[in-house]
C-alpha cells in the first residue's frame, strides 16, 4: 500500500515530488496504466500516477513522435493512423497501456517480429531524477549521468556482448547491450526495461513508420503444440511480420481454429504483390503439415482474428478452476526458434509430471513462449513445486542463450531469478549503473536490483 499517491501535470512537479521524497526516505514508483504482471508499479513509498496529467502528445511528425508517458498507446495508434504512420510495438493491452510503461517494460507485442520491440524505436528521453534534476539523452546529446555511463560501459564493452542473451527480445535486467555498440553510444535506450528505476520519465520521442500498403493473414490449424512450434522456422523463411501461437488450452469456441489442437497466426505485410506472393508460398509449404484455416486481407477480418488472439490473455488472467489461478513466474522465457520444440516439450513434461493443468500462447516467431501453470496460491507445497519448475526452466533457457522475460520484465518475482541470466560481473555492473543514476536507491526500489536501505 503506498504512503501517497500524486498526480504530476508536468515536469516541475515531479521534480518537486522527488525532491520532497528523496529528503524524507520516501521510495518514489512510476506508474501509468498498472498494467504490468510482475509487480513493476507497486510500492509502499509515494505513487506517481502519469494518466491523468501527463498524457499529451506533444508533436508528431514525418519520421517521429514525441509522447508524455501518460499518454495511452490506443490513443497515440488513432492520431497516428490519421497521418498514415504507425508505432509498432503493440502489447495484448494496447488498448489502456501507457508508453511510459511500455518503455519501463521494453514491451513488444503481436507484430515485434517484423518491426522490433519498444526499445528499439525510443529515440530520445527526457528525465527527472530521484535528487529532482532532470536529465535528458539521445544519440550525440547528454547530460552527465549519461557521460558517466558511458565512461562505465565502454571499457566492458567485451563483458557485455560476451554475457547478454542473444535472442531478439529481452526484459531481463537493465539492456547495457543495446546502449553500446561497437560505433555508436545510445544512451536513452538504458530507461528501456528499466522498470522507473535510473529516472522518471517526462517525455519520450519515438521513432514512427508509414503503415503499410496492404496486411494479409493466414490462419493455420495443427493436431498439437509441438506440431504447431516445430514448424514456426520453416515459416519465418518467408519472413512474415508476425507469427503467433494459441494452443487449444487457451482457444475457445468463439475464436478462429477452435477444432484444432493448436493455431499459428501467420501475417504478411508491405508491398501488395510481395506480401501476397508470402502468404500463397507459406500456404504451399505448409499445407502437408497443417490445415489452412482461414485467409484474411480486408481490415475487419484482421481486427477480428487479432482481437481474438489478444484476448488470449485477458482470457487467461480471469481464470479460475476452484482455489486454482494460472501463475506467471515461467510465463515469458524466449528462446532460439529452432530450439522451441525442445523448451515446450520440456514444459510439458514439467507440467505432466507434476500434474499440473496450464495454458499456453505466445510469439513463437521470436521464441517467446507465454505459459501459466494452473496452481493453489495459498498452497506452500505449490508453491515452493513451482520456484523449483521456474529454476530448471531458467536454467536450460540460459543455457541455449536465451533470456528468462521477453517482454513482460523483472518486476518483483523474477528479481531473484536475474543473476542466473547475468552472472557475477554483469550484476556488479547493474548496481554500478544503478548507483550512477540512483545512489540512494529512492527510485522504485525492490525492482532490478535488489535495494539497500535509503540513506
Amino acid at each position: 500500500m503506498p504512503e501517497m499517491v500524486v498526480f504530476p501535470t508536468d515536469a516541475e512537479d515531479v521534480a518537486e515530488l522527488c525532491r520532497y521524497c528523496t529528503s524524507k526516505q520516501l521510495p518514489i514508483g512510476a506508474r501509468g496504466s498498472g498494467t504490468g504482471l510482475l509487480g513493476q508499479s507497486l510500492t509502499d513509498g509515494a505513487v506517481l500516477d502519469f494518466t491523468k496529467h501527463m498524457n499529451r502528445i506533444i508533436e508528431i511528425e514525418q519520421d517521429h513522435v514525441i509522447a508524455q508517458p501518460g499518454v495511452v498507446k490506443a490513443v497515440l495508434d488513432r492520431e497516428l493512423k490519421k497521418k498514415g504512420k504507425f508505432l509498432p510495438p503493440d502489447p495484448a493491452s494496447s488498448n489502456y497501456c501507457s508508453v511510459g510503461g511500455m518503455i519501463a517494460n521494453n514491451s513488444s507485442g503481436i507484430h515485434c517480429l517484423g518491426y522490433g520491440n519498444t526499445i528499439d524505436f525510443l529515440l530520445g528521453v527526457s528525465v527527472v531524477y530521484a535528487d529532482g534534476s532532470k536529465g535528458y539523452a539521445e544519440e550525440g546529446r547528454f547530460d552527465k549521468k549519461f557521460a558517466m555511463l558511458r565512461d562505465l560501459l565502454f571499457p566492458r564493452f567485451d563483458t557485455i556482448q560476451r554475457r547478454f542473451p542473444t535472442v531478439s527480445k529481452n526484459s531481463c535486467g537493465y539492456r547495457l547491450d543495446s546502449v553500446v555498440q561497437e560505433d555508436k553510444f545510445l544512451p536513452h535506450k538504458i530507461l528501456a526495461a528499466s522498470e522507473g528505476t535510473l529516472g522518471l520519465l517526462t517525455e519520450a520521442k519515438f521513432r514512427i513508420l508509414d503503415l503499410p500498403e496492404h496486411r494479409c493473414l493466414l490462419v493455420l490449424g495443427f493436431s498439437d503444440l509441438l506440431a504447431a512450434v516445430s514448424a514456426a522456422p520453416v515459416i519465418l523463411k518467408f519472413s512474415p511480420v508476425a507469427l503467433e501461437m494459441i494452443d487449444h488450452t487457451v482457444v475457445s469456441s468463439d475464436r478462429p481454429g477452435s477444432g484444432y489442437g493448436c493455431i499459428l497466426f501467420v501475417e504478411f505485410a508491405g508491398n501488395r504483390a510481395l506480401a501476397d506472393r508470402q502468404l500463397e508460398s507459406c500456404a504451399h509449404e505448409m499445407k502437408s503439415r497443417c490445415s489452412v484455416v482461414e485467409y484474411a486481407s480486408d481490415e475487419s477480418s484482421l481486427m477480428r482474428i487479432w482481437g481474438a488472439r489478444k484476448g488470449a490473455l485477458n482470457s487467461i488472467m480471469k481464470l479460475t478452476v476452484g482455489s486454482r489461478k494460472p501463475f506467471g513466474l515461467i510465463e515469458d522465457t524466449v528462446v532460439q526458434p529452432e530450439d522451441l520444440p525442445d523448451h515446450v516439450g520440456a514444459l510439458l513434461k514439467e507440467y505432466s509430471r507434476n500434474k499440473l493443468e496450464y495454458v499456453m500462447y505466445g510469439h513463437v516467431g521470436d521464441g517467446n513462449v507465454h505459459t501459466r501453470p494452473m496452481v493453489d496460491l495459498q498452497s506452500d507445497a505449490q508453491m515452493k513445486m513451482i520456484e523449483g519448475i521456474a529454476t530448471r526452466v531458467f536454467k536450460r533457457v540460459v543455457r541455449g542463450g536465451g533470456t528468462i522475460t521477453g517482454e513482460h520484465g523483472d518486476g518483483i518475482s523474477r528479481l531473484p531469478y536475474i543473476p542466473m541470466v547475468y552472472g557475477r560481473l554483469v550484476m556488479k555492473l547493474f548496481e554500478r549503473v544503478k548507483e550512477t543514476f540512483d545512489p540512494k536507491y529512492v527510485l522504485n526500489p525492490g525492482k532490478k536490483i535488489i535495494s539497500r536501505k535509503l540513506e
